[in-house]
């Protein structure tokens, strides 16, 4: 095929299209990367084989790519995601992430049941429709490629995931609980509210973690990002959601999450009283019992984590009640305040 009208290496695959990105896109990268790939792809099916250098095209609008993203969790930080590309959209310049079809599939567990856990392109591209106006979402929209891959289309969030967030606040905890800690309450109480929008809207997230809240830099603004994450058993899914928030909650409160090995290695009096009653239900090697271990934070809170442990007899069903009783606790610190 001929090359690209920018273009010298016969490697390169022809752009017949009107508009000549190869062109375009010399002004996003350096010099000495200029043409070094430069294919002009429709079809995202191979995300392997989507490289820096080239332009992927949807609806007629070129997407240069510059990188690979990478992991943030589960132990795998700086592992690459091959399906999650760091691009320029060529029309306007705007920085974007593409996020190309990936169905992965792994085995979990919910309230003990075994089920499939798996990626879920489709819906993650049903959700961006819904909450394009949300403020408490990322942005973005979907489009199909030429094989009809489902591509997202993602706006970048200038700001920190929330773990690296918390997670870089140097303070001891009882500094950090009296003096960070309301703020990021706050915006903690404005995301499960959030939450609660989707789950009316008939949608799960389905990943609800640290990592997937972004603190917006300019607003400090709570924003969810990834919701591409599904299960094979659809049962009992907002349950699901709402039962990591209290997860959630308790990584922010901790100022990290607080395990069993944890609360062993750094206060093994408090491990000698722990009970199977004071670690959560889901997440069983999770502390639900935060007092135990910081013994200054609110009761009214410790009775929120409380209801996610293996001995509460009443269970958060809605994240707007969750949020209602977050939003109690916050008026304690802003009576102090007074």
């Amino acid at each position: 095929m001929p090359a690209c009208s920018s273009c010298d290496s016969t490697d390169k695959i022809s752009c017949s299209q009107p508009v000549d990105w190869c062109s375009i896109a010399k002004d996003y990268v350096s010099e000495s990367n200029v043409c070094h790939i430069y294919r002009i792809l429709e079809d995202t099916t191979d995300f392997y084989d989507v490289n820096y250098g080239d332009v992927i095209l949807l609806d007629d609008v070129g997407y240069l790519v510059r990188g690979t993203e990478t992991e943030k969790k589960f132990g795998l930080e700086g592992e690459p995601k091959p399906w999650v590309k760091s691009c320029v959209d060529l029309t306007s310049g705007a920085r974007k992430i593409i996020k190309i079809p990936f169905y992965e599939e792994f085995q979990c567990r919910i309230e003990g049941i075994k089920s499939t856990c798996l990626r879920n392109p489709e819906k993650e591209a049903r959700i961006l429709s819904k909450v394009l106006t949300h403020e408490g979402f990322m942005h973005g929209f979907s489009r199909l490629d030429s094989c009809g891959n489902n591509v997202r289309v993602i706006e970048r969030i200038q700001g920190m995931s929330l773990d690296n967030v918390v997670r870089s606040i140097t303070m001891d905890h009882y500094n950090y609980y009296f003096q960070a800690f309301p703020d990021l309450l706050r915006g903690l109480i404005n995301a499960y509210r959030a939450m609660g929008d989707l789950h009316d809207m008939g949608e799960i997230h389905g990943d609800i973690s640290p990592d997937h809240i972004y603190v917006e830099r300019s607003t400090g603004s709570f924003i969810w990002i990834d919701f591409d994450y599904d299960y094979s058993v659809k049962e009992d899914l907002i349950i699901r959601d709402i039962f990591e928030m209290g997860t959630l909650l308790s990584f922010v409160v901790g100022k990290d999450y607080l395990s069993y090995s944890e609360v062993r290695q750094k206060f093994p009096a408090v491990a000698e009283e722990l009970t199977i009653d004071d670690m959560q239900q889901v997440f069983p090697n999770q502390v639900a019992n935060l007092i135990l271990v910081y013994p200054y934070i609110h009761p009214e809170l410790n009775d929120i984590t409380m209801r996610f442990s293996n001995c509460a007899t009443e269970r958060y069903t809605r994240a707007s009640d969750l949020a209602d009783d977050m939003e109690k606790v916050l008026a304690l610190f802003e009576r102090v305040e007074l």
